[in-house]
């Protein structure tokens, strides 16, 4: 755990990942920098989807550690005196983790942290396999941002807790199974399953109960359209933490103040991390020309909040005659492209039916008969097949344009007369071979003998070129 290996997870690679199991980890913390685990969740999931087996704990990392910004996990201090602490952790997670590929949304952020955890313990411990479904979803998705909330819209999951480190879990799970299965990701090299230690666990874990969903603002539903640029894994940290934090309804000044506050601990230049967020979140705002009175002062409210006021500005309003807002149906690899396109030229995607959907695109995997598409034609609702949805959203389908492979023809068919007096000067050639050898041992001389293995060859080589038939 404290040496993860990475085999990373293409389109490109060589070795089979549909039979692996994966553990997807997901750690809550006290900040952006190695400090401590306040709470782990692990999934073991066939690559097929099925889980195995998950737990999750929150962790004490001791009675003097305060246990960090409650805006990004809620954990208090009270709960944390309850847990267990992380060595009595580490032996149930390695055992989960034992024959499987751990899987984690930026991995390198969650290396850190697992590594200081282990180093206090001084436990050594093997590298795992491990892959970043980050990484490997900016390879393949073509999407604006890869927050795990953009890529889970972009798979067509739904949405999770953003506080609950189960709940990450359970998605960084799903999106590794969709990347195998769906789009056929294969590993760069073949993952190796260490032998690990068996450590003593106490038995006793804390986990926090199940959450629902909760209520977000209206600017939730613009952050997976933002285009944000690629930075560094702890800004990527900070942005999925902001991301979740302002979509919140109860994101207060005082929540903003403790986020700078983080961003400031971890390094990262809190008035520029959010000018970038704002103003993508502006952007896109702009873009949908919807922006309703309301909308305007949450985002301006929002942007003073966060201290850069000037990143709102003047709000303007593009002209478009009717905001698109576009599901789609189906689970297979096309319409995870239609989503991804939908996000990046910002057309705004639906997890589900609602009156306010402008288009519904279907795949072959989904029934006609599904009573969706019913109830979508009777609220006037536009229902497309996949092929005909991308021109009707003015979006470039990447198979449309994808270069044809020129056919080969098949092989000229040579004359029989020709094919055999190309046999006979190969026979010719090598009779002339053996010739020259005969009379080099006989005695001639070498000048004489060379001269005739010089011809043999060449007939042997003509002959060999005339008998085979081209391809034009």
């Amino acid at each position: 755990m404290a040496s993860l290996d990475t085999p990373r997870l293409t389109p490109d690679g060589r070795f089979p990942a549909a039979t692996a199991e994966f553990t997807a980890l997901d750690v809550r913390t006290t900040g952006l920098r190695p400090g401590h685990v306040v709470e782990v969740a692990a999934v073991r999931v066939r690559a097929d989807g099925t889980t195995v087996a998950e737990f999750a704990t929150l962790v004490n990392p001791g009675w003097h550690v305060a246990p960090g910004p409650a805006p990004l996990h809620r954990i208090s201090r009270r709960e944390l005196d309850r847990a267990p602490e992380f060595r009595e952790v580490l032996g149930p997670l390695l055992d989960l983790c034992h024959g499987s590929v751990v899987v984690a949304h930026n991995l390198p952020f969650l290396r850190e942290f697992l590594a200081a955890e282990v180093a206090r313990l001084e436990v050594e411990l093997p590298p795992l396999p491990a892959v970043c479904t980050l990484d490997a979803a900016r390879q393949v998705l073509g999407l604006p941002n890869v927050l795990l909330s953009t890529v889970a819209v972009a798979l067509g999951l739904g949405e999770f807790p953003a506080h609950l480190a189960l709940a990450h879990a359970r998605t960084v799970a799903a999106v590794a199974s969709s990347l195998v299965t769906t789009h056929g990701l294969l590993f760069t090299a073949p993952p190796s399953y260490p032998p690990l230690p068996r450590l003593p666990a106490s038995g006793h874990l804390f986990p926090r109960g199940e959450a629902a969903v909760r209520e977000q603002v209206w600017l939730a539903d613009l952050t997976a359209r933002l285009r944000l640029s690629e930075r560094e894994p702890r800004h990527e940290a900070y942005r999925q933490a902001l991301t979740a934090a302002v979509a919140d309804v109860d994101f207060t000044p005082d929540d903003a103040a403790e986020l700078t506050t983080v961003a400031m601990d971890g390094g990262i230049p809190a008035g520029r991390a959010h000018l970038e967020f704002v103003t993508a979140l502006r952007e896109v705002a702009e873009e949908d020309g919807a922006l309703a009175e309301a909308e305007a002062a949450d985002l301006t409210a929002l942007a003073k909040m966060l201290g850069v006021p000037e990143a709102v500005g003047e709000l303007r309003h593009a002209q478009h005659p009717e905001p698109r807002r576009l599901l789609v149906l189906g689970e297979t690899q096309e319409s995870d492209a239609l989503r991804a396109a939908a996000l990046a030229a910002g057309i705004q995607l639906a997890r589900e039916l609602a009156p306010s959907v402008t288009h519904i695109a279907l795949t072959d995997d989904v029934p006609r008969h599904d009573p969706r598409l019913t109830e979508a034609r009777e609220l006037g609702i536009a229902v497309l097949d996949l092929g005909s949805a991308w021109p009707a959203l003015g979006l470039l389908d990447p198979a449309a344009t994808a270069p044809l492979a020129r056919p080969l023809s098949a092989p000229r068919t040579l004359p029989a007369a020709h094919v055999w007096a190309a046999r006979g000067l190969m026979v010719a050639g090598l009779a002339v071979m053996l010739f020259s050898l005969l009379t080099l041992v006989a005695g001639a001389p070498l000048a004489s003998s060379a001269a005739l293995a010089v011809l043999g060859v060449a007939a042997l080589c003509t002959g060999w070129y005339l008998s085979e038939p081209m391809v034009r």
